[in-house]
């Protein structure tokens, strides 16, 4: 599929699930913005809950993310996520080849004995826990610290660097959704290929700002649920 095919395809599927066109989210206040959002945010809670009840296992991301995933994943494809979860069974079934990066010791043996049980064995999954000691860390962008707050700390160096294990233009699909995302995402821009389909959930974060101005070249596609957004690029 081509890369104008992927963002019309996703450009179409996220028109059709929006509910409203944008992220809602606002500052506590006595403004009629917030007002909005406070009304609105359970009726679209329950929209997601009512989403997941018709589309079981899928990720944590948007509706319009998950329809767009299900119709440009293939089985020719390799892929990495940073964070895993639900969307580690989706995304095996879905490509050749995942590359799953967890964190947390109590998820990764949830998850890693569900791909077991359920006889998977195209995924290589690696639990990269936080370092302890600052001696051990690699070098790190402090102008990026500060934009990222504590999300870019030096005790996850061995976490976002994993990606930098695997040869430029590696991967179809990379899905940014754990620790230190700015870094990660950084360190996985290369890795993809092009015409490759890079994903942000959570996008809508402040903190993320470096990344999204690192892909501002990129086409994209942003899709909401109204109280989170999922931004779609596609490498040029």
């Amino acid at each position: 599929m081509s890369k104008d095919s992927l963002l019309k395809q996703a450009s179409n599927i996220s028109q059709f699930f929006f509910l409203i066109k944008s992220n809602i989210v606002v500052p506590k206040s006595f403004s009629f913005s917030y007002l909005k959002y406070r009304i609105l945010r359970p009726v679209l809670k329950g929209y997601y809950k009512l989403f997941n009840l018709f589309y079981p296992g899928r990720p944590w991301t948007t509706p319009a993310s998950i329809l767009f995933f299900e119709r440009a994943l293939t089985k020719d494809m390799i892929g990495i996520e940073y964070g895993s979860g639900r969307s580690t069974m989706f995304f095996a079934k879905k490509l050749k080849k995942l590359i799953s990066i967890e964190h947390y010791p109590g998820w990764y043996e949830k998850v890693k004995k569900e791909l077991e049980n359920k006889g998977v064995h195209n995924v290589d999954y690696f639990l990269i826990l936080k370092q302890d000691t600052p001696d051990a860390i690699e070098d790190i962008d402090t102008e990026l610290d500060k934009l990222e707050g504590s999300e870019l700390r030096n005790d996850f160096a061995n976490y976002y660097n994993k990606v930098n294990e695997y040869s430029n233009g590696y991967f179809d699909f990379v899905l940014i959704d754990g620790r230190a995302r700015v870094k990660c995402g950084l360190n996985a821009m290369n890795k993809l290929k092009s015409g490759g389909i890079f994903v942000l959930d959570n996008s809508e974060r402040k903190r993320y700002a470096p990344l999204r101005n690192a892909l501002k070249d990129w086409p994209m596609v942003n899709t909401t649920t109204g109280l989170t957004n999922t931004t779609i690029w596609i490498k040029p």
